[in-house]
């Protein structure tokens, strides 16, 4: 904002009545040494910044005017309109600082602050001067006492800027715990082979593993693929174990093919067949020896010093060959590792989007049961849907079918969402209190993160900032990026209200991209600028240009016209007011647009 320049004519009525009593001398010019002192107050009209309204005075006094063994101060006090004066606190002069300086001015600069109570905002700044004897401390005061107000109108008001900060809330939906994308069901089947052969036999396609496999492929199941791995016993060459391993799992994609036809399998419902050799690998071996009852632990030991030893695989199979628990090994370890393993993906069976839609409609329409979805498909179909009123039906459904915290925070949300798009302040708060309990409700059963946020929101609105506060901090753990930036928001907010601007941007800047946050980041830019006394409120101004590209919010242009008014840009400022809504009659008492109270178009668009 314009910043007051420096006034020439405080003190006068200080100095004129002190004056005699400090020089005693009846030559002494006190018009001008009136006009020489001056009185600054910065910023005027004073601000409101957390819960204090601080500024600077700086104060002047004529060259020659103190003298030594004397003190002179400048009692300040804040005269509310609508209460008593405070005390705000006092410059203070000695003379015996300048009895070496005749020809000095004597200036100091002190930093006043006081508590701000509502019943301040209209007011004004005054001063009382007080001129002592050390010596026996006599006391005269200027004007017979009585406070006077401080020249050229400064520090009148007080700008309450800060309390334009909204409490934003934002709609967090907790996961609805359906995965809509293709999921599998693994099925296993393994056979066995003779040593050194890659022959699938009969009896292996006749048991157990066999059966399986022709009650899999004859019932067309859909398929994904099927992962063939072929393995081989230690014993032999590497080139024939290398043959085994890739000849085994071949035999296996060749025998289902072969069912696949019997069955009648179309070829564009194949699976793709992925095979895989296992050649020359210990792990299995050693899993097969450790769970085995056939050998003693210190045979196992043996075994393993040598399968964890040194040498290749070959040598390591010819040094099992030399121990005296081979024949157990070759009989109860190896016939295992002639294998081919095979997973088949049987592709799950699943509602299609629109099926699950339409079933949800239904649902909520009472024209099908409940069962007829899964309570994640019920709020599943919810969230697909982009209609509030239809979301609030699918999701009191699903409250009425399992009455799942998921269900009470998501139809709560869609209240809040439903809020947001309310046309007025009161149909808004309705909506909002009818989502509080399904909240609490959700918060209790489960202290679902989504539900904390969601009531932290709620109760910034209702002006609870410390419940607000304690509600954040336990959905503050949420790995939800929409809670994160709820959390995010509410602390921006806080901050903005206790005068820690550098913390909301930070916070705010973290917090989505919401209408109402972004007004507030806006709001902390001009706050910041404001309080350091910066002149560029370019952030400032971006932020709110942000908030209306979001969502024409009356606040943002609010806030933008104030930044026109603090830039001297008069019409632009009007310009904003006009569409500020309701918020044009704010702007009309607002010290804000105090320099355009005079502005015949400002009086218009305030009307």
């Amino acid at each position: 904002m314009t910043i007051m320049n420096k006034y020439t004519s405080a003190l006068s009525t200080v100095l004129a009545a002190g004056t005699l009593f400090f020089t005693n001398c009846s030559n002494v010019d006190v018009n001008k040494m009136a006009e020489e002192q001056g009185m600054t107050i910065n910023p005027s009209p004073l601000e409101l910044h957390g819960d204090s309204v601080v500024f600077d005075i700086e104060t002047k006094l004529p060259p020659k005017l103190l003298k030594k063994g004397y003190t002179y101060d400048v009692v300040v006090q804040y005269n509310p309109n609508d209460a008593e004066p405070i005390e705000v606190g006092v410059v203070s002069f000695n003379g015996d600082d300048y009895a070496d300086a005749p020809e000095a001015t004597p200036a100091l600069s002190e930093h006043m602050a006081f508590a701000y109570e509502d019943k301040f905002q209209r007011g004004q700044l005054e001063y009382l001067g007080r001129a002592t004897k050390v010596k026996n401390e006599k006391v005269k005061e200027s004007n017979d006492g009585a406070f006077a107000a401080m020249p050229n109108g400064q520090g009148q008001g007080v700008i309450t800027t800060v309390k334009n900060v909204q409490p934003t809330f934002i709609a967090n939906y907790a996961d609805h715990g359906y995965n809509n994308a293709e999921e599998y069901i693994p099925t296993n089947v393994d056979f066995f082979f003779m040593q050194g052969s890659s022959v699938l036999r009969s009896s292996e396609k006749r048991g157990a593993e066999g059966k399986e496999l022709t009650n899999y492929v004859s019932a067309a199941n859909p398929t994904k693929t099927v992962t063939i791995t072929g393995s081989h016993s230690p014993e032999g060459s590497t080139e024939a174990n290398t043959k085994l391993a890739n000849k085994r799992p071949e035999a296996v994609e060749a025998y289902y093919s072969s069912l696949m036809k019997k069955y009648k399998v179309a070829e564009d419902e194949a699976p793709q067949f992925v095979t895989k050799p296992v050649v020359e690998n210990w792990t299995a071996f050693k899993a097969i020896l450790k769970d085995s009852d056939k050998f003693t632990d210190s045979e196992k030991d043996e075994v393993l010093s040598v399968v964890n030893g040194s040498g290749d695989f070959v040598s390591k199979q010819l040094k099992l060959q030399s121990l005296a628990s081979y024949k157990k090994l070759f009989r109860y370890v190896y016939p295992p590792l002639r294998n081919a393993k095979s997973e088949i993906l049987q592709i799950k069976d699943k509602l299609t989007d629109a099926e699950i839609q339409s079933r949800a409609a239904s649902i909520s329409e009472g024209q099908m049961g409940l069962d007829s979805l899964t309570t994640p498909e019920l709020l599943y179909a919810a969230n697909l849907s982009s209609d509030l009123d239809a979301k609030v039906k699918i999701y009191e459904a699903a409250v009425r079918k399992d009455d799942s915290a998921i269900a009470h925070n998501n139809l709560g949300a869609t209240f809040f969402a439903q809020a947001k798009e309310a046309k007025d302040a009161d149909a808004a708060m309705a909506l909002v209190e009818k989502a509080i309990p399904h909240f609490e409700t959700a918060a209790k059963s489960e202290s679902l993160p989504e539900a904390y946020a969601n009531l932290a929101g709620a109760k910034l609105l209702k002006g609870d900032v410390a419940g607000a506060q304690a509600d954040i901090e336990k959905a503050a753990a949420s790995s939800n990026p929409q809670v994160a930036a709820t959390v995010n928001a509410v602390k921006g907010y806080v901050a903005i209200e206790e005068g820690d601007y550098d913390g909301a941007i930070q916070y705010l800047s973290s917090a989505g991209d919401d209408s109402g946050v972004l007004y507030n980041k806006g709001l902390a830019y001009l706050l910041q600028a404001s309080k350091s006394g910066a002149s560029d409120y370019s952030q400032a101004s971006s932020a709110f240009a942000e908030s209306i590209n979001a969502k024409d919010s009356e606040w943002a242009h609010y806030g933008a016209a104030i930044v026109a008014a603090r830039q001297s840009k008069a019409d632009d400022a009007i310009k904003e007011i006009k569409a500020s809504g309701d918020l044009k009659t704010k702007a009309a008492q607002d010290l804000e647009f105090f320099s355009l109270w005079d502005n015949a178009d400002f009086q218009a668009a305030t009307k």
